[in-house]
């Protein structure tokens, strides 16, 4: 079945744009939500850039897309949590131990950790980290 645009008549808005006032009243709502969308998308896109400053990109030369940044920020708490659920087991003294850990970091062990699949999964999560998974 073909799909048909909506014209004025099936809309109902046919005396709309008829009456002028009515006409601009509405392009003045459409023009109000139209500029408050580009100012959540604009926020939304500010706080991706702030989030790919914090999270490592090694080897990236390109800007990660918002999926990729997402996932590497999943990655990167699980491995600092990891550190940290790590570091309360630990009896090494803190240089050591934080040498050991920072190695743990470097770019080709930094894959290990995307394979992450959720936080259920996770058998190591730090106390400090409470929070709820909710299964689809």
């Amino acid at each position: 079945m073909k799909s048909r645009r909506a014209s004025c008549a099936d809309s109902g808005s046919e005396s709309d744009s008829r009456d002028p006032e009515k006409f601009e009243g509405t392009m003045r709502r459409r023009m109000a939500a139209n500029a408050r969308e580009r100012k959540r998308m604009e926020g939304l896109n500010t706080a991706f850039d702030r989030l790919r400053k914090v999270v490592p990109q090694w080897g990236q030369d390109k800007k990660l897309s918002k999926y990729e940044t997402l996932q590497m920020a999943l990655s990167y708490i699980m491995a600092l949590n990891r550190i940290l659920t790590d570091a309360s087991r630990h009896t090494a003294p803190q240089k050591d131990w934080l040498d050991l850990q920072f190695d743990s970091l470097q770019p080709e062990t930094y894959s290990c950790f995307m394979s992450y699949n959720s936080p259920v999964e996770n058998n190591c999560v730090h106390p400090s980290f409470s929070y709820h998974y909710e299964s689809l």
